[in-house]
């Protein structure tokens, strides 16, 4: 006999554990499948080194939405985010260091050593980011806004130009627009370009830095921190809550098939053949893995599979995973004991020109000659996640694109991996020695460890022309899809993508609302 539940989420990622939640808490009889062994997607925290416990793709946390973790009760499971401190270390190859701390005097200090204009523009800079902020927020908590909800939310002459800002420009123009030194630019360039193949002169950059200053810690936007234990603790915070309100978590149970009848999903079937149903399914798979591999094409609209097909998803994004046996010892802050150049985020990108460059290689199918990296050395902040006297690394690195010009990624992925050290050394040149481990992670492994469609961290870009009302296409960015009873709830919704949550709380409330009214 086939057993039944009132919803089946596919996938345990952070978004699925969500959305899996929200509907236990309204008393219904719920399912979670995983394909891996371990839950959480993309946010886990795993032994990739004997004693040396990585998380591995999502390293850092600010986003996560404060209503989630308040109706979840995530504290409550072990939820512990620390903001770090400072924020940003940014090291240039001349020598001198910028910093931005949680305390706004010391970053205006750092700030003043290269323009004092620029620190007293600051605070003005934040007032902008501020004010887009108070506008967007409400509307990221529903269905995908409209173009008359955007006009609504921005009325006004400044409404207005916040607008413009936000789905027009690039994160180049906005920041030439308000400082003038090249050292303050470059580092806070880099959130515009964030998951993306794009450049940070790219028009529709802006609104991937306002996507990554939505986080709040500790009543300030933008700021981010460590959780405790790794992402992985998101996970297993979530899925306490989820096991005490009566979910089934099943690992190893990959879905292969929605089971469609009379144009409704109906269940689902596994690789192994097991099969299970349910009133509602929701997705927290990515758009093209849930619509062209999970569904039969023929319930389909021929122009919806058409329009999921082209969006884009082929990821650019590098993960490095390092066990190292002394902490990296920057020539601009020289010491291997643990100091400020440790404990926050490692910029490398000593310009916005350097940012383009390693864009425009990607852009031609290459890895990018000199690429930009954030790196978090956690251990430096937290015992327990490194053996005594060691301790892990983790690079973000961006250029490299899902289809290599020349070659392919597994003839081409240590070639890759060395140059991003070989960057590295270059600002910390007892790097190679440091290094005892290490694992490269391309779009296509990320792909394959974690069942992303082209490796993209968020499902697909997100860039302004891939939201709002055309996530993940338009006229289907409520969270519903043509099969009737099938809802999108990861990041290929809106509002996109990282450890966000919003999509998989958004999707449960829209099911939870068709349960009680369409398919009560």
């Amino acid at each position: 006999m086939v057993e039944h539940y009132d919803a089946i989420v596919i996938g345990t990622g952070h978004n699925g554990l969500i959305a899996a939640g929200y509907l236990a808490r309204a008393g219904k009889r719920v399912l979670a499948l995983e394909r891996r062994h371990i839950i959480g997607g993309a946010t886990v925290t795993e032994e990739h080194f004997p004693g040396y416990h990585l998380s591995t793709c999502s390293y850092v946390c600010s986003l996560l939405l404060p209503e989630v973790i308040r109706d979840l009760e995530m504290v409550r499971y072990g939820y512990d985010v620390r903001p770090f401190d400072p924020q940003y270390f940014v090291p240039f190859p001349d020598g001198r260091v910028f910093m931005t701390f949680l305390d706004e005097r010391r970053t205006r200090e750092s700030i003043a050593r290269f323009s004092r204009r620029d620190a007293e523009r600051w605070g003005d800079y934040w007032a902008m980011w501020d004010r887009i902020i108070a506008r967007m927020r409400p509307l990221l908590l529903g269905p995908a806004p409209t173009m008359a909800d955007l006009e609504r939310a921005f009325d006004g002459p400044q409404g207005v130009e916040d607008l413009r800002t936000l789905l027009m420009k690039s994160i180049a123009e906005v920041l030439d627009e308000w400082f003038e030194s090249e050292e303050v630019k470059a580092p806070i360039a880099t959130g515009g370009v964030i998951g993306t193949s794009l450049g940070p002169r790219s028009p529709g950059t802006a609104y991937i830095k306002f996507h990554h200053l939505l986080g709040q810690l500790g009543g300030q936007f933008g700021v981010w921190g460590f959780v405790r234990g790794g992402m992985g603790s998101i996970a297993t915070a979530l899925a306490g809550f989820c096991r005490d309100h009566g979910v089934t978590i099943l690992t190893d149970a990959e879905v292969v098939e929605v089971d469609v009848q009379d144009g409704a999903a109906r269940g689902v079937r596994l690789a192994d053949g097991r099969r299970y149903t349910a009133n509602v399914i929701l997705s927290n798979a990515d758009p093209q893995r849930t619509f062209l591999r999970m569904v039969d094409r023929r319930h389909l609209p021929a122009w919806f599979v058409d329009a999921i097909a082209a969006m884009k998803v082929e990821g650019s994004v590098v993960k490095v995973l390092l066990g190292l046996g002394e902490l990296p010892n920057f020539t601009a802050m020289p010491g291997t004991d643990i100091g400020p150049q440790h404990t926050g985020a490692i910029v490398i990108n000593p310009s916005i020109d350097y940012l383009e460059r390693a864009a425009d290689d990607a852009k031609y199918g290459r890895p990018s000659a000199r690429p930009f990296m954030d790196a978090y050395i956690q251990s430096a902040t937290e015992d327990g996640l490194a053996p005594p006297g060691k301790h892990i690394m983790s690079l973000f690195v961006q250029y490299a694109p899902y289809t290599l010009a020349e070659g392919d990624w597994n003839s081409r992925r240590d070639e890759i991996g060395k140059n991003i050290i070989d960057t590295l050394a270059e600002y910390a040149p007892n790097i190679w020695n440091a290094i005892e481990h290490m694992v490269v992670l391309g779009p296509p492994d990320i792909e394959e460890t974690i069942g992303i469609t082209g490796g993209n961290i968020f499902h697909g870009e997100i860039t302004p022309d891939q939201m709002f009302a055309f996530r993940p296409v338009p006229g289907w960015s409520g969270y519903e899809s043509p099969v009737e009873r099938l809802y999108l709830c990861g990041s290929g919704a809106w509002p996109g993508g990282a450890v966000f949550g919003a999509p998989g709380r958004n999707a449960a409330l829209a099911a939870l609302a068709d349960l009680e009214s369409k398919y009560a």
